[in-house]
């Protein structure tokens, strides 16, 4: 889970005033079985544009990857690990507007998983089980593993920073992008079906395990921290550098740790 090629991936794809929300959360239960809820929602224009296909490569035809039907989650479902299914996909609707689906996965095994979120440029990369995140269970000690988490990022090598002017110039450029990304969201997190007793995560609220959560405009907000975090991704910086050096940044909540203990109540 590369976080500066994420950012990058969903301003290529959704360049134009949207509302973006993908939420994946693992629920596990002490037995070692799970469920997996994957959502999108989509603003009111975004969802227009998927219905009209929006022309091969541009948005509406990006999103078909992830707003799922039971055919495409029946795929991802194979994606996930062994002794996954499909429990339901239902459409959801918002009273503010949006709409999306909701498809839920039984794991039969947490072990078993191979997870990686369900995102615009995954489709490319499903293959590659190298940087899913996996699960190991003793008793009721759940461990995340993240080998992402202290692999460099941007190819590997040290990369001449930027100078003055080009950062000056890529935040110009944030800065006229900023509207496209008005409520935008990525959330992944770990619960438990009979809560948490503790963990060492770094981010751990209302009984949920924070992996990744990006909020696009309150992240936005902060152009110098914006503009360090997409240098970072050209310039080598593992997630659990980048988890450090961003962790009082508004709007961003990375997990570093390459095995996060979870302890299941």
């Amino acid at each position: 889970m590369k976080l500066p090629r994420f950012l990058l991936a969903v301003a290529a794809v959704f360049g134009l005033s949207s509302c973006l929300e993908i939420k994946s959360t693992v629920i596990v239960n002490k037995d070692g079985s799970a469920t997996i809820e994957e959502s999108v929602l989509l603003g009111a224009q975004l969802a227009a544009m998927m219905a009209q296909g929006g022309g091969a490569g541009g948005p509406g035809d990006q999103l078909k990857d992830i707003v799922m039907d039971k055919a495409k989650a029946e795929e991802r479902a194979k994606q996930l690990g062994e002794g996954v299914t499909v429990k339901s996909v239902e459409e959801v609707k918002t009273p503010d507007g949006k709409s999306g689906t909701k498809v839920v996965f039984a794991a039969a095994d947490i072990r078993k998983i191979k997870y990686k979120p369900n995102t615009p440029d995954e489709k490319k990369k499903s293959e590659d089980n190298d940087s899913a995140m996996t699960f190991t269970l003793e008793g009721s000690t759940l461990t995340l593993n993240n080998p992402d988490a202290e692999k460099k990022q941007g190819g590997g090598g040290d990369k001449p920073k930027k100078s003055a002017e080009e950062i000056a110039q890529m935040k110009a450029q944030v800065g006229m992008m900023k509207p496209m990304f008005a409520g935008m969201r990525m959330t992944v997190e770990v619960k438990s079906a009979t809560g948490i007793a503790s963990t060492d995560a770094s981010h751990f609220k209302d009984d949920a395990v924070s992996i990744l959560d990006i909020q696009f405009d309150k992240l936005l907000d902060n152009m110098d921290a914006f503009a360090e975090i997409m240098e970072s991704g050209e310039g080598g910086m593992s997630m659990a550098e980048a988890a450090k050096k961003f962790e009082k940044v508004e709007g961003l909540k990375i997990e570093g740790k390459k095995a996060v203990k979870i302890e299941l109540k």
